[in-house]
């Protein structure tokens, strides 16, 4: 596998990823790659004279570095090379008319790379239903770490979407009360950093504690309530 890219994507499946005996990098700053390779001798620079070798490549850049990529280096590779592609707002039909020779596989992130790294908890990638032979070697590259679950990128885009909205309106809302209530900024920072998260992991693996069980149990009483006052 060729690995397209070294932001906070590849990082993480780097960080997470032990299984890995070697990573082959290409990114147009070169530099970052070999000073990666200081920290991690799993890590090797690989430049385009040696792209011919590979015939499955992680594109992990944004859109418009994806085309980018595509067009000045397509040709280099083996008609029908497989590209896992991972930009969430581009559309792989949308690549792929760059490259109409490859075979454009979308493998998308359902999740927060760097949230990802400080739980140590690996996460969910989403290719389609169609791909199965794809399915098994990304799997087998990503490692025990990640899960690969079938899906479409439309309903990716649209998780993160929705998470990020949400959290944020949970962030701002948040702030504001904590504000009204007088309380500290070193302990409006103590809070934050811990209870939003081990809340939801605490709701995600069913082990809330008193207080939020209360909390849950009124939220569900009055959504009850409203849902008889709308019939």
């Amino acid at each position: 596998m060729l690995v397209a890219g070294y932001g906070k994507l590849v990082k993480m499946i780097i960080t997470l990823n032990q299984q890995q005996q070697v990573f082959n990098i290409y990114n147009r700053t070169a530099e970052k790659v070999h000073a990666a390779a200081g920290r991690d001798e799993r890590i090797q620079y690989c430049s385009p004279e040696h792209f011919h070798r590979f015939t499955n490549v992680f594109l992990a850049l944004p859109p418009e570095g994806c085309i980018t990529f595509l067009r000045k280096f397509a040709h280099l590779f083996h008609p029908n090379t497989v590209f896992f592609h991972t930009a969430t707002s581009l559309h792989a039909n949308k690549l792929k008319e760059t490259a109409p020779y490859h075979h454009i596989i979308p493998a998308k992130f359902a999740g927060h790379a760097n949230q990802a790294v400080r739980d140590k908890s690996g996460g969910t990638f989403v290719v389609p239903d169609n791909v199965k032979k794809e399915r098994t070697t990304l799997e087998s590259w990503l490692g025990d770490a990640f899960n690969v679950e079938v899906g479409t990128e439309d309903m990716v885009k649209k998780a993160n979407q929705i998470a990020v909205e949400e959290t944020m309106k949970l962030a701002v809302q948040l702030e504001e009360r904590l504000e009204k209530a007088g309380v500290s900024k070193p302990i409006q920072k103590a809070v934050f950093a811990q209870i939003p998260a081990g809340v939801l992991h605490a709701h995600l693996e069913g082990t809330h504690g008193a207080f939020a069980r209360q909390v849950l149990e009124q939220m569900e009483h009055r959504k009850g309530d409203k849902e008889n006052e709308n019939r």
